[in-house]
C-alpha cells in the first residue's frame, strides 16, 4: 500500500511540469547539484516499478508499442545522458497525463479516449517530454538548497495525493509548505514551467512531423468542458492549470511552425477503440458500436467495425466478432492489430491451428511486430505445443533479451516441469523489471532446486552476487 500511494502521488505532482529545451542555456549545473540525473532516473523506475505491482499500469503489447513509437519521435530531439524515455499507459479513465523523473511518461487511458485526433496525443505527449527534458523537478529543488532529495520526494508523494484526490490547489500547497515557499510563488513556478513545457514540446511535435496547433486545440477544448464539469474527469486541468493567457500563447507561437496535414494513423484510431472497450461492459460496448455505426459518429468507419468485433468478443460471439472484423478489414489498410485480432477470436474458441495460423499470416506481412511474437507463443503455450513454444522463445530471446514478458512466458513453460528453469525465468522477468527484491527471492529458489546444468548455475551465481546488492539498495530507498 506505501509504495502504491508513492508512487501514485510521484505521477501527479510530476504531472506538474518537468522540460529540457532545445533552445535553453545548459541546466545540468544548477539541476544536477540538487538532483542528479542517476536520481532521477532511480526515482523514476521505483516509481514505475510499485506502479506495476500495484496493477496501475496497463500491460498490453500493442498499445505499449503505440505509445513508445510515438514517444520515441517526440523523444528524439532530447539529449539527457543516460536518460531513456519510457512511455506507457495508465489504467485510469480520468483525464491526465504525467511525467516522472527519469523519462517516465505516463498516459491515461481517459486522455487517449478524449483526444479527437492523433496530433493533439502527440501535442499532451510532447509537452510531458518537455517537463522531462527541463529537469523541473531538479530545478524546483535547486531553487531551495535546503530541501534534502529525501524531503522533496516526500513533499511529493504529499501533492500527488491530494491531486489525486481532486484538489489542484492542496497539492500546490504541500509542495509548497514542504519545501518551504509560499503557495503563490509555487503558484507562479508551475506557470513558468508550464509555459516552457508548452513552447519544448511544441519543438518536439515539430520535429516528430505533427502539427503544433493541435496543443492549442485541445487544451482549449479540455478548459471549454472544464468550465461545465467539476468532476475528476478533468484531472489535467487541475495538474496542468490552462488559461486563456496560456492558450493565447500557444496559438501565437503555432504561427512560427508550418501548417502540416498529416492523417491520424491507423494505429491511433485501433488503440482508441482497443482502450474503449476496456473501460465498458460488454453490452456497453455492444450499444455504443451499433449506436455509432448506426448514426455515423465516428472518427473512422472501420476502427468502429474493429470496436463492435472486440464489443462481440466480450460476449464470445465468434461468429459476430469475425464479421465485423471483416468489415473493419474492408475499411482499412492491412494493420498488425487486425491479425492480433484475429487470434483473438479464435484462441477465444480454442481453435489452436486458426490462431496459429492468423499471428504467422500477421508475423509475414509485419515480421517485426512484438505483439504478434507473443501472441504466436501464447497459442504454442496454450495448445500444449511445448517444443514449439520453447524454439519460438528462444529465437525471440536472441533478439530481445531484456523482455520481461518473454521470460514470463519461458517460466510458464517450465511452471511444474523444471523448478531450476522455472524460477530463473521468473527471476529474469523481476530482474529486467527492475523489481530486484523479488528477482532476488527467485534465484534463491533457483539455487536450491535440482539440476545439473552447470552453464545455467554458473550464470544464476553471476546474476545472484548481482542482484544482492541492488535489492539490498532497493530496501534501504523503500525504508527511507
Amino acid at each position: 500500500m506505501k509504495r502504491r500511494l508513492l508512487c501514485a502521488l510521484l505521477a501527479s505532482v510530476l504531472a506538474q511540469p518537468l522540460t529540457v529545451r532545445a533552445d535553453l542555456p545548459d541546466l545540468g549545473e544548477i539541476s544536477d547539484a540538487s538532483l542528479s540525473l542517476s536520481d532521477e532516473s532511480r526515482i523514476g523506475r521505483d516509481a514505475l516499478r510499485a506502479m506495476r505491482e500495484a496493477g496501475d499500469v496497463l500491460d498490453d503489447a500493442e498499445i505499449s508499442a503505440y505509445l513508445n513509437d510515438i514517444g520515441g519521435k517526440l523523444s528524439s530531439s532530447v539529449t539527457l545522458p543516460g536518460i531513456h524515455f519510457t512511455y506507457f499507459c495508465v489504467a485510469d479513465t480520468g483525464i491526465n497525463a504525467f511525467a516522472m523523473p527519469g523519462g517516465y511518461i505516463g498516459v491515461n487511458i481517459g486522455l487517449i479516449l478524449a483526444t479527437q485526433s492523433e496530433g493533439e496525443l502527440a501535442a499532451v505527449m510532447g509537452h510531458e517530454t518537455a517537463h522531462v527534458a527541463q529537469r523541473h523537478i531538479a530545478r524546483m529543488q535547486a531553487a531551495n538548497s535546503a530541501t534534502s532529495p529525501l524531503l522533496l520526494l516526500g513533499t511529493i508523494i504529499a501533492a500527488a495525493l491530494a491531486a489525486k484526490a481532486g484538489s489542484g490547489d492542496g497539492a500546490m500547497g504541500a509542495v509548497s509548505a514542504g519545501m518551504g515557499l509560499s503557495i503563490s510563488r509555487q503558484l507562479a513556478f508551475s506557470r513558468d514551467f508550464e509555459r516552457e513545457a508548452d513552447r519544448v514540446g511544441m519543438q518536439f511535435m515539430s520535429n516528430a512531423g505533427y502539427d503544433v496547433r493541435y496543443m492549442a486545440t485541445f487544451f482549449q477544448r479540455l478548459e471549454q468542458a472544464g468550465r461545465y464539469s467539476d468532476t475528476m474527469a478533468y484531472a489535467f486541468l487541475r495538474t496542468h492549470p490552462v488559461t486563456v493567457e496560456r492558450i493565447s500563447e500557444a496559438q501565437n507561437r503555432a504561427l512560427d511552425y508550418p501548417v502540416r496535414m498529416r492523417a491520424d494513423s491507423i494505429d491511433y484510431l485501433l488503440v482508441r477503440e482497443k482502450l474503449r472497450t476496456l473501460t465498458m461492459t460488454p453490452e456497453e460496448a455492444l450499444f455504443y458500436y451499433n449506436s455509432t455505426l448506426q448514426r455515423g459518429l465516428y472518427l473512422s468507419e472501420g476502427a468502429s467495425w474493429y470496436g463492435l468485433a472486440r464489443a462481440k468478443l466480450l460476449q464470445h460471439d465468434r461468429k459476430g466478432a469475425g464479421e465485423a472484423l471483416a468489415k473493419a478489414r474492408a475499411k482499412l489498410p492491412d494493420n498488425p492489430m487486425l491479425h492480433g485480432l484475429e487470434v483473438e477470436i479464435a484462441r477465444d474458441g480454442r481453435d489452436w491451428s486458426a490462431a496459429a495460423a492468423a499471428a504467422r499470416d500477421g508475423l509475414a506481412a509485419f515480421p517485426r511486430n512484438v505483439a504478434l511474437q507473443l501472441a504466436l507463443i501464447d497459442v504454442a503455450l496454450d495448445s500444449g505445443d511445448r517444443a514449439g513454444a520453447q524454439k519460438l522463445l528462444r529465437q525471440q530471446l536472441n533478439d530481445r533479451s531484456g523482455d520481461p514478458a518473454l521470460y514470463r512466458r519461458e517460466a510458464k513453460l517450465y511452471a511444474d516441469r523444471d523448478p531450476l528453469r522455472y524460477h530463473e525465468a521468473l527471476g529474469n522477468a523481476f530482474y529486467y523489471e527492475q523489481r530486484y527484491s523479488s528477482a532476488l527471492e527467485q534465484y534463491q529458489l533457483a539455487s536450491k532446486a535440482k539440476g545439473d546444468d552447470f552453464y545455467l548455475r554458473s550464470m544464476l551465481e553471476a546474476r545472484l552476487r548481482e542482484v544482492e546488492k541492488l535489492a539490498k539498495d532497493e530496501r534501504k530507498a523503500a525504508r527511507n
